[in-house]
């Protein structure tokens, strides 16, 4: 539906903007005020196209993402205030057409090329009471009507549960309805698995976090990977990479792999891409080869030890590594493999045999709220290991096997994305509030949590 305002409320925008902050137009540039106003007729006008046209010419991003999400979740905006203006900047409020509060819209010319704008910042203000969960519950619904979105989300502070709630269908196929017990799939959330099982391995003494990797795996295939430490692999700093079975594209190797051993088998061969420790670079593969070291140190299937170690002690009832001859009760994730098809498509060609160590397991939101209960509670890791865990080292983004927000406030969890699932875990200690997002659409989750986020905590600036 194409969002924007009303005649009546382009003229008072108009004349608000004009008589806030006329003045004469520079010949060698569009003024603020026009830019503005070009600004504005592209974010109401509901059509992407306009809105990545105009940030691709002024402010040379081709692609705002959150811009798109906002104008879509907006409806469109009216002028409120203008706080500040000079010839080079401006800040202003703006109303929402289709959300309570106010959007705070900062531009400020470019120095070189004063056609262009160094900044362009939307963001939503802080609302009080539960204001920021009852927009993002609207924003949720909006998308469900749209089948953009699928899935659970819950908000929990301290023992108030300021939203749990869920939408939409798990299984076109019955039409059965998500539910905050529903099973979704995790994607890289579940590397907090992996890391949670070497860390009991590490406080009961029987790894060491700098070991180097052979010291367990004595047999793998390559000696400079062999260097790389169980630390540089927590932290994403050993240059491990990727797995080669997780895009669409990548079918034929998917079909090799149904084990940790026959991802090793796959991957085994390569060196690191860069000298250990030198830098940090995401890998899934670095998530893998600790799997194997699970599996070596303890003579247990990752999958049964997680669930013996993790999923029952934390009491996650639905939990688990279902393989993909056995997916009942999962929810199934639509896809338009992220916007290479039209339409949305089930998932499951795509899906590896099995979820492991480097994510693929299932759980419901219910279950992903107790695992952080069982985690600050001391019921997996003790309060020195979890700490270590959840603070960020060398990698300034990542713990160990966790990423880590240090700016204010904190917080610290995990998120997954890939085709038709989007997951969003973290806990904020400083008003000890956990938020949980499980999705079976593509990208959804992230959306919803920086919706919240940004509608619950002031800006910084």
């Amino acid at each position: 539906m194409k969002a924007g305002l009303s005649g009546t409320m382009f003229v008072g925008f108009a004349a608000l903007a004009a008589a806030a902050f006329a003045q004469p137009a520079a010949k060698a540039a569009p003024s603020m005020d026009a830019l503005l106003e070009e600004w504005r007729d592209a974010f109401n006008a509901g059509d992407p196209a306009r809105i990545k046209a105009f940030y691709a010419a002024r402010n040379d991003d081709p692609n705002p993402m959150f811009a798109l999400e906002s104008a879509e979740d907006s409806c469109g905006v009216s002028l409120d205030k203008v706080v500040e203006r000079s010839d080079k900047a401006m800040t202003l409020l703006l109303r929402q057409k289709c959300l309570p509060g106010l959007l705070r819209l900062k531009l400020e010319r470019a120095d070189a090329d004063p056609a262009k704008l160094k900044t362009v910042d939307l963001r939503p203000l802080p609302l009080p009471g539960r204001g920021a969960v009852e927009a993002v519950a609207s924003i949720a619904q909006r998308l469900t009507a749209r089948d953009a979105f699928a899935g659970a989300v819950i908000v929990q502070r301290g023992k108030d549960r300021l939203l749990a709630q869920s939408w939409g269908i798990a299984d076109r196929s019955d039409n059965r309805a998500v539910t905050l017990d529903t099973p979704m799939f995790l994607a890289s959330a579940g590397k907090m698995f992996t890391a949670v099982a070497i860390l009991q391995l590490v406080e009961e003494g029987k790894v060491e976090l700098d070991a180097p990797l052979g010291r367990y795996l004595t047999d793998y295939p390559n000696a400079a990977m062999a260097k790389v430490t169980i630390r540089q692999l927590l932290t994403h700093r050993g240059g491990t990479g990727d797995i080669g079975i997780l895009e669409r594209g990548e079918g034929a190797d998917r079909a090799k792999v149904r084990t940790i051993a026959d991802m090793i088998r796959l991957n085994g061969d390569r060196a690191p891409a860069f000298p250990p420790g030198s830098k940090d670079d995401y890998s899934n593969y670095g998530f893998i080869l600790l799997g194997a070291i699970i599996e070596k140190v303890t003579g247990e299937a990752y999958q049964d030890l997680v669930a013996r170690r993790i999923f029952a002690p934390a009491g996650m009832t639905v939990s688990g590594f279902p393989d993909r001859d056995h997916l009942q009760g999962v929810a199934v994730g639509y896809t338009t493999y992220f916007g290479e098809e039209k339409v949305l498509l089930p998932n499951l060609d795509s899906l590896p045999w099995r979820g492991a160590s480097a994510g693929g397991g299932v759980a419901s939101a219910n279950d992903m709220l107790r695992f952080f209960d069982a985690l600050r509670a001391g019921k997996l890791l003790g309060p020195a290991m979890l700490k270590l865990a959840t603070t960020a080292g060398a990698t300034p983004w990542y713990g160990l096997g966790f990423v880590v927000n240090p700016d204010t406030p904190p917080s610290w969890g995990h998120g997954g994305t890939s085709y038709g699932m989007d997951v969003a875990t973290h806990h904020y200690p400083s008003v000890d509030t956990t938020f949980i997002c499980l999705g079976a659409r593509d990208m959804v989750c992230n959306r919803l949590i920086f919706a919240w986020y940004l509608r619950t905590f002031p800006p910084q600036d």
